[in-house]
């Protein structure tokens, strides 16, 4: 091999080493602005960079799918978009650039899965903003979606059907009702949106939420409380197309009563980042290690939970009472034949002297003797200790 030949092949090969860097982006150095990967410790992103007092960073952010362009909210308060803004940097294949302004009054970007149209909630007009990638940059926004219906967190998935957090009770302005949600594809013409149902929502506010873009899973902020303090969660799409019961992302992530929301998980699933904070003052986004914790927590106990609850029961004195617990009454998605039954009080004491609980059988009975108001609280333990609670009333007349 003469040294001609060699250097042709040297040469060839570090032309084909940058090739297969720039092709597989996300593992390069310059990935995620370039900064330092977190563990499994949650820690600001790039705080050098994007936070700009009296603005900060909040809301849910998105890379773009080839990881080359970053979106994030900024906002100087938490529950208005009039000095909104979203920022963007971008990689020009030697160094990161940016801040620059995008859109003003606007939040929640998220790509489609080409990567060509960003959607936006915000800029006053209602509903589901969209731009479009032209020769320069991006187009005007104007409205993808309006309804009769709010649209909070809206996100599509590669399959078409889309996810937004909605007013189940048809009142906009009333978060305190708002339930993840699921809408029909755009093409198909139904504009119905449907709830996700138990045991995703609750009876208070869920609206923040991320789902992959093969709905494979869910990120919520769950456990609300009513100033919206809560901590991430995740669920699993089951196969008959429900939602297993959300569980912890554990104490690392859930460290203590705070803000938790904006989820967004990079294309590769191998990155978490949420908004976290106390109050405006100390609010950031945030980023975690996830691809193992997204595996460990699908093949880890999930919690039972109440299905159906068993509405108030009537009974006459001494007039003969018996109720058993249907089968829809609690669920686990571990399958139901891990669990076992109790009864007591609602207090935790026995049950009064008149009921008697078979466990095996899950039938509770027996006769009153004088009228009277009874709590009953009926317990489901799993395999591993874990447990639900229905609790219902007794009425003796």
């Amino acid at each position: 091999m003469n040294k001609l030949t060699l250097l042709f092949i040297i040469g060839w090969l570090g032309i084909c080493s940058i090739l297969k860097a720039q092709g597989n982006f996300w593992d390069s150095p310059m990935a995620y602005l370039g900064q330092t990967l977190p563990g499994n410790e949650p820690v600001k992103f790039a705080p050098q960079l994007i936070n700009d007092s009296p603005f900060f960073s909040m809301d849910r952010s998105a890379f773009s799918p080839d990881g080359r362009e970053f979106y994030y909210c900024r906002n100087n308060t938490w529950f208005s978009s009039k000095d909104a803004s979203i920022q963007v940097f971008r990689y020009d294949g030697v160094k990161w650039n940016g801040p620059t302004t995008l859109v003003k009054q606007y939040y929640a970007p998220v790509f489609a899965p080409g990567g060509d149209t960003l959607y936006l909630i915000g800029g006053g007009k209602g509903g589901v903003t969209q731009i479009h990638r032209n020769l320069s940059d991006w187009s005007t926004p104007e409205i993808y979606l309006n309804r009769s219906y709010g649209m909070y967190d809206f996100m599509p998935t590669t399959s078409g059907n889309m996810y937004a957090a909605s007013n189940i009770n048809g009142i906009i302005n009333d978060f305190t009702c708002y339930d993840i949600c699921i809408m029909p594809p755009v093409s198909s013409g139904d504009t119905t949106i449907h709830t996700l149902g138990k045991p995703l929502n609750t009876p208070g506010f869920d609206g923040d939420f991320f789902v992959a873009p093969d709905e494979s899973y869910i990120v919520v902020s769950a456990k609300e409380h009513p100033d919206y303090e809560c901590e991430l969660y995740i669920s699993y799409h089951k196969p008959d197309g429900t939602w297993t019961n959300p569980k912890s992302l554990g104490p690392r992530i859930n460290n203590g009563l705070a803000h938790r929301w904006g989820e967004y998980v990079t294309p590769n699933n191998k990155y978490l980042f949420y908004s976290y904070g106390h109050g405006p003052q100390d609010c950031a986004i945030y980023w975690v290690r996830f691809d193992d914790l997204l595996e460990d927590l699908r093949h880890s106990n999930f919690e039972p939970y109440v299905k159906d609850s068993i509405a108030t029961q009537s009974v006459k004195v001494k007039q003969y009472f018996s109720l058993p617990v249907s089968s829809n009454v609690f669920y686990d998605d571990d399958g139901n034949s891990t669990l076992s039954y109790s009864a007591t009080s609602a207090d935790g004491s026995a049950l009064p002297a008149w009921l008697t609980f078979d466990a095996k059988r899950k039938i509770l009975s027996g006769i009153p003797q004088r009228p009277g108001s009874y709590l009953i609280k009926i317990r489901a333990t799993d395999n591993e200790r874990a447990t639900a609670v229905c609790t219902f009333t007794v009425t003796v007349e």
